[in-house]
């Protein structure tokens, strides 16, 4: 009797286990999914322009907001000072993200403009970085190869992730500058 107690109680415990495993795995798979398919859907929206990375890893696409007048050319060793917005596309209720939803930002209202190295950044961000210009802004669409990849970024951003950044481009300078 006593056999058959554990051995229910130990299936139990299995089947509860591998069914949470289950639900964590759908709602992954159902993550990137959506994600996949909003940036797949802006593949073929004419508004949007793509920029392959340097090192073929894959393409984010682009709309210009606003043209700026600069002149330097951003380099993979340049720093830049610049405003940016960053959320997701998709809903993924386990994180409770909803879609908009805001996970970095740095406005005019918050403060002085972030100051990056571009060799520091997600690979999303150094493609698009290296393309714009002083006085640029646009709106960027990363995919999870370019931006946190399968695994994510702790747990504000989860692995499969396309990113979305409105970014503005405040000022440029080598990376002994700023």
């Amino acid at each position: 009797m006593k056999k058959y107690s554990l051995l229910m109680i130990f299936a139990v415990v299995f089947l509860s286990i591998t069914t949470c495993k289950n639900d964590k795995d759908d709602n992954l798979e159902r993550w990137m999914i959506a994600n996949l398919t909003a940036f797949n859907a802006i593949k073929t929206n004419p508004e949007y322009k793509e920029l392959k990375s340097a090192g073929n890893e894959g393409s984010i696409y682009y709309k210009v907001l606003e043209k700026g007048n600069g002149t330097d050319s951003i380099r993979y060793t340049s720093r830049v000072r610049c405003f940016y917005k960053g959320y997701f596309i998709a809903e993924y209720p386990e994180y409770k993200i909803k879609s908009g939803t805001v996970f970095d930002q740095r406005l005019f209202d918050d403060g002085p403009a972030a100051i990056f190295a571009v060799n520091g950044v997600i690979g999303g961000w150094k493609t698009a970085l290296q393309h714009m210009v002083k006085g640029d802004k646009w709106e960027i669409w990363i995919p999870y190869q370019l931006g946190y990849g399968r695994s994510g970024s702790s747990s504000s951003i989860p692995g499969y992730s396309t990113l979305v950044f409105e970014m503005e481009i405040i000022d440029v300078a080598s990376v002994d500058n700023f």
